[in-house]
């Protein structure tokens, strides 16, 4: 039998958290991968010669951590990485002024960047195509007035870029940013901005996505960069004229 108490400990460390600490380890020294069965609370119970209620604590604890999906009448298995749990830590880091949306925006430009330039090294073809296709349907909309669909063709652009870097970190980062930042601002979807800035906006994008479509890593970077720039300094206006009316942001301040 296993024993936990041969493991360091301090005194704050529960049982349970010794349990969940002894279920990472296991699944790093079996080689676990998303999808794979991990032992029953009844197994690691024996295993280990410790209660069932620590056992399922630590089965929890984990399941909230998006590491363990738990349902009734089957084994445990490890899930795939989630934006879920790191956009709730985000959230509370916001929400308690741990960092503000400066700094939240100021990562995000960082990862993107780098994101841009990854895409233009690595997108394929088909991914290529997607770009082009949702560059028109974002000028298209922008046309029509129809602010929900400019901002959906807006941010595919930004998840398609994540995927297209072949770093899958970017994917899980952005999605994770993006939520709790935009929950904590306050979203109005009525457009609060000039047909300039908003034409500049879909020129913006147009030219990241013309330099990653033609292997311009440098250029996308540049211009993902500037991107962001002429955002963050849009949102500073907005914000000015938020504080003399109501307190809430435009989601066009916010690179999407």
């Amino acid at each position: 039998m296993t024993t936990l108490l041969s493991v360091p400990t301090s005194p704050r460390v529960t049982l349970s958290a010794q349990v969940a600490r002894h279920l990472l380890d296991l699944i790093s020294r079996d080689n676990l991968k998303p999808g794979d069965a991990v032992p029953s609370e009844v197994q690691i119970c024996k295993q280990l010669g410790v209660s069932r209620g620590s056992v399922r604590e630590a089965y929890r604890t984990l399941a909230a951590l998006g590491i363990l999906e738990i349902e009734s009448g089957r084994r445990p298995r490890l899930q795939p990485m989630s934006a879920h749990v790191l956009a709730q830590v985000f959230g509370y880091a916001l929400n308690t002024a741990q960092v503000n949306p400066t700094h939240v925006i100021e990562t995000r430009r960082a990862i993107e960047v780098q994101g841009a330039q990854l895409a233009a090294r690595h997108a394929n073809e088909a991914q290529k195509r997607c770009l082009q296709e949702l560059i028109q349907q974002m000028r298209s909309a922008h046309g029509d007035r129809d602010h929900a669909r400019r901002m959906a063709a807006d941010m595919a652009i930004h998840t398609t870029l994540a995927e297209a870097s072949l770093n899958p970190l970017n994917s899980l980062l952005l999605a994770a940013l993006r939520e709790p930042l935009e929950q904590l601002m306050h979203i109005d979807l009525g457009n609060r901005r000039s047909e300039s800035e908003l034409r500049r906006i879909v020129d913006a994008h147009e030219a990241i996505v013309e330099r990653v479509c033609t292997g311009d890593a440098v250029g996308a970077g540049a211009a993902m960069a500037m991107h962001f720039d002429l955002s963050v300094a849009s949102m500073s206006r907005v914000e000015a004229m938020a504080a003399s009316e109501v307190p809430t942001l435009n989601a066009d301040s916010i690179p999407s």
